[in-house]
């Protein structure tokens, strides 16, 4: 029976990769979405015509109601998560002085408290079975600071103390959770501001490897990470950004 695997925020983007490479890979494939029911249709569609194995399902993962939700269906339909991609995520920008309460909740309640709640969910049933994969998928902010983004980056620094904690707890149950920081990729977050060919030439002259990713970039790690090839490594962070960090 093949494996289940869960990748929220998966309509689009670095999610939507991600999807569809585990997919291919031979998984059963979860594609979480919130509002866009056409685009987790058409991710799903593609890893069908490729031979795959996949479900939209709907879910804001911000709120715990929602997630206990997707579970529940998952579970019933097809049995319990063995791979969980934390993906979902949103990115707003604006001076520290500046944000309201209501975006700094929104902010942190998808990136960090519908991370960890999927988690908590996804590990119960893992410990059970003496096997899981779980895959953050984090930002070189985690550890580099943005400017005029903050919250954004507070959460995932909170989400990169999250890997470590649950790597660290749930170890020695056959289970692994790592991190994959990556650095400027062209998805939905990103497209607007390099529009402007100013900042884009900015963000370029501090890649070393002179190019911006594009998601599929992404994926291949984290079909690595679900492999048995991978059972060693438990509490990373894969920094996935052309150099940038090195500066």
């Amino acid at each position: 029976m093949s494996k289940i695997a869960l990748v929220t925020g998966a309509g689009r983007g670095i999610g939507a990769a991600i999807a569809e490479a585990l997919g291919k890979a031979g998984f059963l494939t979860w594609v979480n979405y919130s509002k866009s029911s056409e685009a987790a249709e058409k991710v799903c569609a593609r890893i069908r015509e490729a031979g795959g194995n996949a479900y939209p399902i709907q879910a804001d993962v911000g709120k715990y109601s929602d997630i206990q939700k997707m579970f529940d269906e998952i579970e019933k339909k097809h049995g319990a998560v063995d791979i969980l991609v934390n993906n979902a995520g949103i990115e707003i920008r604006m001076p520290a002085t500046d944000y309201p309460e209501e975006i700094y909740d929104s902010i942190m309640n998808i990136n960090l408290k519908g991370a960890y709640f999927c988690s908590q969910r996804a590990l119960r049933t893992m410990k059970k079975r003496n096997w899981g994969r779980i895959i953050n998928i984090s930002s070189v902010h985690e550890e580099r600071p943005t400017g005029n983004r903050g919250i954004y980056s507070i959460s995932k620094a909170g989400m990169w103390m999250m890997t470590r904690e649950h790597a660290k707890e749930y170890g020695m149950f056959g289970i692994t959770v790592n991190s994959i920081a990556p650095g400027a990729i062209r998805t939905d977050l990103n497209r607007k501001v390099l529009e402007d060919p100013a900042y884009e030439e900015m963000v370029l002259r501090n890649i070393p490897a002179k190019f911006i990713a594009e998601p599929y970039d992404i994926s291949g790690a984290v079909v690595f990470l679900t492999s048995e090839e991978a059972r060693y490594v438990n509490g990373a962070s894969l920094t996935i950004d052309g150099g940038l960090s090195l500066n």
